[in-house]
């Protein structure tokens, strides 16, 4: 899966999922607080239940002599009646709650409900009911039913990005088998336009086809390069890996050789401050696919007339050029695969993605510096 697939559906899933999970939480939340108001006004049904039968029971003191002015009680509820003023006239309460002035209140987990009674059985304006408040389940019907709709939208949400992507996916496979037939077909012809250039010799020509064959040169190896890269790009998980201590600044010295007529081409100087032997464990096709990447773009790039500066440390490579250069937005995406800005050059966009690649598999830190025409550095740290 390519990066920019995995930022896609990255994108996607968490637009589909947040918006999918935004409209759960809403309904979920409305249905909680329905039924929140539901249970409550339960509760004060009950507590004016309660309220009707402790008025009859204060009514029925007066008609029966033998209880007159003895407070009644119930088992399924408390209270207490108080006078005009709010002043505690008797109370079977557990607490003294502190509220009255509300009609319906909940405290310290028990239910209260407030009403006036006419006329003032003895000597009281208002009665106040206590129940212990009724336990609340709607948490332990929601979450489960919660839990299990986001677990279905979102193995629905990934089958659904998956099918919008499948397009998107065919079409790489597609540029995939083109780069591999291309390659398959490549072989032979490059191979061989190389080995009879490899015959010719300077001194053979006159100036004019000299010219001309150092034209040939320069096409010749530029298509020998995107070959390679295309190989690397087909083989580089089926390749054994061959780790050895490489003579890195040689290696540079050996490529920088190889873009030499290409700089000469377009009047480029390649500026070299390269330390001696400066050893770095890798692979040495790895190596030369990771220099002449960074070569080759330094100098495609580069305007005409200027200086592409190469200096190699201990610790560091640093190749800095005076071209076209990118802004932050081209820099952010400048490794993934098949990604080009600039249309007028050849290539198929994969240079920076091997870059990326070879750095990644060496724990080399890749930093990029570059301005819109001033030019670009790519540095190489390890």
């Amino acid at each position: 899966m390519y990066k920019s697939e995995r930022k896609t559906i990255v994108n996607v899933l968490s637009l589909y999922l947040s918006s999918t999970l935004l409209l759960i939480a809403t309904l979920f939340t409305s249905y909680y607080f329905y039924k929140q108001e539901q249970q409550t006004q339960q509760e004060k049904d009950i507590l004016h239940k309660y309220s009707l039968e402790l008025e009859d029971a204060l009514a029925n003191i007066y008609v029966d002599g033998k209880n007159r002015y003895k407070y009644p009680r119930f088992q399924n509820f408390k209270s207490a009646i108080y006078d005009i003023d709010n002043n505690l006239i008797f109370s079977t309460l557990s607490i003294n709650p502190k509220q009255l002035h509300k009609s319906f209140f909940i405290e310290d987990n028990n239910a209260y409900l407030r009403s006036s009674l006419k006329p003032y059985y003895l000597g009281a304006a208002f009665i106040l009911i206590e129940k212990k408040k009724t336990a609340s389940n709607i948490l332990d019907e929601l979450v489960p039913l919660a839990l299990f709709i986001i677990f279905i939208t979102i193995i629905t949400s990934f089958f659904l990005v998956k099918l919008v992507l499948k397009p998107i996916r065919d079409n790489l496979r597609l540029l995939d088998n083109f780069i591999k037939d291309t390659t398959h077909e490549l072989n032979t012809p490059i191979t061989t336009i190389l080995a009879n250039i490899e015959t010719l010799h300077d001194n053979e020509c006159s100036p004019k086809m000299l010219k001309k064959l150092q034209r040939i040169k320069i096409a010749s190896f530029s298509i020998a390069n995107i070959y390679q890269d295309l190989v690397y790009i087909l083989l580089n998980h089926k390749t054994p890996i061959k780790n050895e201590n490489l003579n890195l600044s040689d290696i540079l010295n050996e490529r920088i050789q190889y873009f030499v007529n290409f700089a000469k081409n377009k009047k480029i100087i390649l500026q070299q401050d390269i330390t001696p032997n400066i050893y770095f464990t890798a692979d040495k096709q790895k190596i030369e696919r990771l220099l002449d990447n960074i070569l080759s773009n330094a100098v495609k790039y580069t305007k005409s007339n200027t200086t592409i500066k190469i200096k190699l440390t201990h610790s560091s490579l640093s190749i800095l050029d005076q071209g076209k250069g990118m802004s932050k937005d081209e820099i952010e995406k400048i490794f993934e695969r098949y990604t080009r800005f600039d249309k007028t050059q050849g290539g198929f966009g994969i240079g920076y993605n091997i870059i990326k690649s070879i750095t990644d598999e060496y724990k080399i830190k890749i930093e990029i510096k570059s301005q819109v025409n001033i030019g670009t550095e790519v540095i190489l740290i390890w």
